[in-house]
């Protein structure tokens, strides 16, 4: 099953770092201004993120960027 991300205003992922590249390419090419991107754990490597959110020192990083 293929998404198209512009339906959505915000598109969470928990995937492997391997995965982010390709996945950050499409959330460029098919997510509408304003919405976001959010990835448990793992950045978009050379992309900043506009938001981290940690709850503790040892947890994971929630990562958001603005699209």
């Amino acid at each position: 099953m293929q998404l198209d991300f512009a339906e959505f205003d915000a598109v969470f992922a928990y995937l492997s770092p391997a995965a982010m590249p390709g996945l950050w390419e499409k959330v460029r090419a098919e997510m509408r201004p304003g919405t976001q991107f959010m990835s448990y754990e793992f950045k978009v490597p050379g992309v900043e993120a506009d938001l981290t959110i940690k709850s503790n020192a040892n947890d994971p990083v929630l990562y958001v960027w603005r699209i």
